[in-house]
């Protein structure tokens, strides 16, 4: 497969998958866009892997997903006939993407393959690490930093990102046995994995859910800083991805965190606002005032 074809493959990938990352990545130069769209494309087949299968089945999806990552990293990646594989390859050889984001985003895919359930603050830290962080930390290579401490605020924007999922996807995941709200939090502020699977929301889920987004609040300040040390070409798709999350942040808590009542996002227009934003002020950081 030529690599013009399996660009284009992870391009129809992306675009298909309908995702408020692809507002951002069209905003890219198109050697960068091409190499996020393979980024994500192997990135939806770990995801797909997990939400669309089960025990043997999701082991199996996501075991073919890591090798074609590995696949993408050795010498002869070009005589692929996988599209992902040849497209990602290229990819990671551009940027100098590493290969150990990889091997832990595959490591917190294997959490979500049983029943999850986390003891403390530290554990859904290191998890959002796992299945988040690592894509910020791939996509900062791409949009090029001028300073290391980039990479350990990509962590903070995948922790960001990551927590407003799971306050967002609560019911979602609570009916495929996945509880990421700590425990240890939950027990301080007296609500129980019982209340949670009756989906009782009394004043102490919202404590619990007030302090969850208090805490993507500090990361995504944090992850502010990562603004001016990326490269001026890749400020309009970071305020994006920065823009269309923390909104969603903002929703859900103008909702009351009433997340078993609907699944709240933003709206078309919402988004499109947004993209109007960012395309007449390439650095908007998407604040919440």
């Amino acid at each position: 497969m030529n690599l013009a074809s399996a660009y284009e493959y992870c391009a129809r990938r992306t675009r298909e998958a309908g995702s408020s990352f692809y507002y951002g990545m069209r905003m890219l130069p198109p050697a960068k866009r091409r190499a996020m769209y393979a980024i994500y494309a192997w990135s939806r087949l770990c995801d797909d892997a997990v939400d669309d299968h089960t025990g043997a089945d999701a082991a199996s999806h996501l075991a073919t997903a890591e090798r074609i990552y590995q696949a993408a990293y050795a010498d002869d990646y070009l005589a692929s006939s996988h599209p992902v594989v040849v497209a990602l390859g290229d990819a990671v050889r551009r940027y100098s993407i590493p290969q150990e984001p990889f091997a832990h985003l595959i490591r917190g895919m294997r959490v979500d393959m049983a029943p999850v359930r986390l003891k403390s603050q530290a554990d859904l830290d290191a998890y959002c690490d796992d299945v988040a962080g690592t894509v910020g930390l791939m996509c900062v290579h791409i949009f090029g930093f001028r300073d290391p401490r980039a990479l350990d605020l990509a962590r903070d924007m995948g922790r960001a990102l990551q927590i407003t999922n799971i306050l967002r996807d609560l019911a979602e995941d609570l009916a495929r046995d996945r509880v990421y709200l700590p425990e240890e939090e939950m027990e301080r502020f007296g609500y129980s994995l019982a209340d949670l699977s009756e989906r009782r929301m009394t004043p102490a889920f919202f404590a619990v859910m007030r302090a969850q987004a208090e805490r993507a609040k500090a990361y995504y300040a944090r992850a502010a800083e990562l603004f001016s040390l990326v490269e001026p070409d890749s400020l309009r798709c970071l305020s994006m991805l920065y823009v269309m999350y923390r909104r969603l942040l903002d929703k859900i808590e103008a909702r009351g965190f009433r997340v078993f009542d609907e699944r709240i996002s933003l709206s078309g227009s919402q988004k499109l606002r947004l993209v109007w934003g960012v395309l007449w002020n390439k650095r908007a950081i998407g604040s919440s005032s």
